[in-house]
C-alpha cells in the first residue's frame, strides 16, 4: 500500500467534509465545523498546516436525526457512517469514513477504526452549575476507561500507569466498551430533552471549557476553508477563546507537529 503525504491526507479529508456538507443540506441537518477545523478556517482559511483531520459538531437533536437518516440514505461507494449503536465504532460520537484509505494510529487497536474519517460530535443542553461539573467529572472517568479498552497494552506514561491499565483492560473488555459509550451518551444527554440557557460539547477533551450560551451557539455563518465554505458559529470567538485562549497566536515551533497517524491508499 502507498502511504499518503500530509497534503494528500488533507485533500482526502476535505472531500469528506464537502460530502458531509452536501448530505446535511439535502437532509436539513444543522452542523458547525469545530475544534481544529474551525480554528484552521479562522486563522488559516483552511487546514492548520500540520493538521490532517476534520471535525464538526451539532446539537443532539440534529445528531439523532442524522443517525435516523443514514439508515436509509444512499451513501457514496467506499463511504460509511460508523457509530456505537450499530457496534461499528466504540465512541460517544459518529465518524464518516472512507474505506478506500487505511489509517494506522499508534497505540490504538487495529480494529478500532482503520479508516480515514470525519468526526461528528453531539452538543448537549446543560445547566451551568454544579450538575455540569458532576457530569464532566463522570464523563472524564468513563472516557478514560473507554480509552483503556480501545488502546494497546503497552501505553502509559510510566510503568505504574501501564501496569494499572494492563490490570483494568480485561475487566473493561468483559464489561463491554459499547456499554461504556452508552453510559457516556446517557450522562451527556441528561438535560437535552428541553432547551436550557447553555450548551456544551460535554464529552469532549476540553471538559469545563467547552460550554457556551445557546443564544451564542445557534447563530450561524459560513467560513472559507480551502476554497470552500462551511457552516460555523457566527460567534466563533467565544468558542475558540474558551478552548485555545489567544487562538490567533501560533504555538511554538516544537508544538507544530503532525500526528503519529499514517494513511495508506488501498
Amino acid at each position: 500500500m502507498r502511504e499518503l503525504s500530509l497534503k494528500e491526507v488533507q485533500e482526502r479529508s476535505l472531500e469528506l467534509l464537502c460530502e458531509f456538507d452536501t448530505f446535511c443540506k439535502e437532509n436539513d441537518i444543522d452542523y458547525y465545523i469545530c475544534g481544529g477545523t474551525l480554528l484552521g478556517a479562522v486563522r488559516h482559511h483552511g487546514f492548520i498546516p500540520w493538521d490532517d483531520d476534520t471535525d464538526v459538531m451539532m446539537l443532539r437533536r440534529d445528531y439523532e436525526k442524522m443517525l435516523r437518516v443514514i439508515k436509509k440514505a444512499e451513501i457514496i461507494p467506499e463511504r460509511k457512517f460508523i457509530y456505537s449503536r450499530n457496534h461499528t465504532f466504540a465512541r460517544h460520537y459518529c465518524r464518516y469514513v472512507r474505506t478506500d484509505f487505511v489509517k494506522k494510529e499508534d497505540g490504538f487497536s487495529e480494529d478500532d477504526c482503520p479508516w480515514l474519517g470525519l468526526d461528528i460530535f453531539p452538543v448537549d443542553f446543560v445547566n451551568n452549575d454544579k450538575t455540569f461539573i458532576r457530569q464532566v467529572k463522570k464523563l472524564k472517568i468513563l472516557r478514560s476507561l473507554l480509552l483503556i479498552g480501545v488502546t494497546k497494552d503497552n501505553l502509559g506514561k510510566n510503568p505504574v500507569a501501564r501496569g494499572i491499565k494492563k490490570i483494568l483492560r480485561p475487566f473493561i473488555k468483559h464489561y463491554g466498551i459499547f456499554r461504556i459509550v452508552h453510559h457516556m451518551e446517557k450522562t451527556a444527554a441528561r438535560y437535552s430533552h428541553h432547551e436550557t440557557e447553555y450548551v456544551a460539547g460535554i464529552c469532549g477533551m476540553y471538559g469545563l471549557r467547552e460550554i457556551w450560551k445557546y443564544s451564542d451557539f445557534k447563530e450561524k455563518t459560513r467560513l472559507d476553508f480551502e476554497g470552500h465554505s462551511f457552516q460555523a458559529p457566527a460567534k466563533y470567538d467565544i468558542y475558540l477563546s474558551n478552548l485555545y485562549g489567544d487562538y490567533m497566536q501560533l504555538p511554538p515551533e516544537d508544538k507544530r507537529k503532525y500526528t503519529d497517524a499514517r494513511v495508506f491508499e488501498k
